[in-house]
C-alpha cells in the first residue's frame, strides 16, 4: 500500500505533469552564473543546439573548462556577444545580476532573435523594460520550475523540456521556503551548533541534504543578495561572503570542498560564528539533534503557512526545493495530524 503522504505528493505531480515538452531546435543561454551553465547543459542533453553567451573572452574559457571537465560540452557553443543569440526559438537569461542589466541583456539577445519565447530566470519583473511576451521563471530545485502568473505560455513547455513540473504562481514561492530554512540553519549555528551537526540533524529525520550542504550548492552570495535588499542581515553569512565563502562554486562555504570534490568539515567556520556570537553578547549552548530538526520544521512549516497558494504546491515545493522528507508528502500534510 502507497504510503498517505507518497500519494499526495503523486496525485499533485501528475497533474502538474500534463502537457507537451516545447519544440526546440536552438537555445540561446546567457549570464554567466552556475544556473545558467546548468540550463546550457540540462537543454543540449534534450538534443538542443545551445550557444552559451559569457560576459567576456575570459568566462567563456573558464566555463569551457568546466564543461570539459564535467564532460558535458557536446551541443553547446561558447561567445561571448549577445549577437550569438541569432536565430534561437528560446532565450533564457540566467546572469544573477540586477534587474537594469538583466533587461538590457534579454533585450540585446531578443533583437537578433525574433519570435522566440523570452525567460529570466530569478527575481524581479522585467517585463515593463521589454517586449511581450517574456517569462519570470525560477528553479528553486530539482525537478520543478516555477512561472509567474501572466508570463509567456511556453514557459510550461520550456519546463517540461527541461524534464521539470511547471508550476504557476502570483510570486516566486520555492525562495521564501528556501529562505525560512536558510535563516534558521544560520540561527542555530549563531547560537552554537555547527553546520555538520545541522545537516546531521535534518538528514537523520529524512532531508535529502541538510541545509547548510543545500545552501553551499546554491552559493552563499544569493542568501547575502536577499539580506541586503530585505534589510534584515544576519551575521554569519554576511561575513562569510565578503570573505570569499561562497560555497561550492568558490571552494569553499560552510564546508570546504578541496580539489573541487566533496565536502569536507572546515572548523574555522565554527570560530567565525563563535566570533560573531562574541561581539553580539550572545553565549554559545548545545543544541540537541531533535530541536534541531523541530526548529527546521517549524521554520519551514511557518513559512509554508504564510504562502497563498495551492497546498499541494507548496508541499510539493517543500520536498523539491528544501529537501523536506518526501514520505511524509509534504510540510503542510505532514503537519496536518499534528495540527501545528
Amino acid at each position: 500500500m502507497i504510503p498517505p503522504g507518497a500519494a499526495h505528493l503523486a496525485r499533485v505531480r501528475q497533474r502538474l505533469a500534463v502537457g507537451a515538452p516545447l519544440d526546440l531546435t536552438r537555445a540561446a543561454v546567457a549570464g554567466g552564473s552556475p544556473q545558467a551553465l546548468a540550463l546550457a547543459v540540462a537543454l543540449a542533453e534534450t538534443g538542443v543546439a545551445v550557444v552559451l553567451i559569457e560576459e567576456d573572452r575570459w568566462d567563456v574559457e573558464r566555463a569551457q573548462d568546466a564543461l570539459t571537465r564535467a564532460g558535458k560540452g557536446s551541443g553547446i557553443t561558447l561567445h561571448s556577444d549577445p549577437a550569438a543569440a541569432d536565430g534561437a526559438e528560446a532565450v533564457i537569461e540566467a546572469s544573477g545580476r540586477d534587474a537594469g542589466l538583466r533587461a538590457a541583456l534579454l533585450g540585446g539577445m531578443a533583437r537578433v532573435a525574433p519570435g522566440a519565447l523570452l525567460a529570466s530566470l530569478g527575481p524581479g519583473d522585467l517585463r515593463a523594460d521589454l517586449p511581450a511576451p517574456i517569462a519570470l521563471i525560477d528553479q528553486p530545485g530539482e525537478g520543478v520550475i516555477e512561472i509567474l502568473n501572466g508570463s509567456d505560455l511556453r514557459a510550461e513547455g520550456l519546463a517540461r523540456r527541461l524534464g521539470a513540473l511547471p508550476v504557476r504562481v502570483e510570486r516566486f514561492l520555492g525562495a521564501e521556503l528556501v529562505a525560512a530554512l536558510e535563516d534558521e540553519a544560520e540561527a542555530l549555528v549563531f547560537e552554537g551548533s555547527t553546520p555538520w551537526d545541522i545537516d546531521a540533524a535534518a538528514e537523520a529525520v529524512g532531508f535529502a541534504l541538510g541545509p547548510c550542504a543545500a545552501q553551499d550548492l546554491r552559493g552563499l552570495d544569493r542568501a547575502y543578495a536577499r539580506h541586503r535588499l530585505t534589510g534584515h542581515p544576519l551575521p554569519v553569512v554576511d561575513r562569510m561572503v565578503p570573505e570569499g565563502r561562497l560555497g561550492r562554486k568558490g571552494g569553499v562555504g560552510w564546508y570546504r570542498y578541496p580539489g573541487g570534490g566533496g565536502r569536507v568539515i572546515d572548523p574555522l567556520v565554527e570560530d567565525l560564528a563563535r566570533e560573531e556570537a562574541h561581539f553580539a553578547g550572545v553565549t554559545p549552548r548545545a543544541i540537541s539533534d531533535s530541536e534541531i530538526a523541530a526548529r527546521l520544521s517549524r521554520a519551514l512549516l511557518r513559512a509554508a503557512k504564510g504562502l497563498v497558494a495551492e497546498p499541494g504546491v507548496i508541499d510539493l515545493l517543500s520536498v523539491l526545493a528544501c529537501g523536506f522528507p518526501a514520505d511524509t508528502g509534504g510540510v503542510l500534510f505532514a503537519a496536518q495530524p499534528l495540527d501545528l
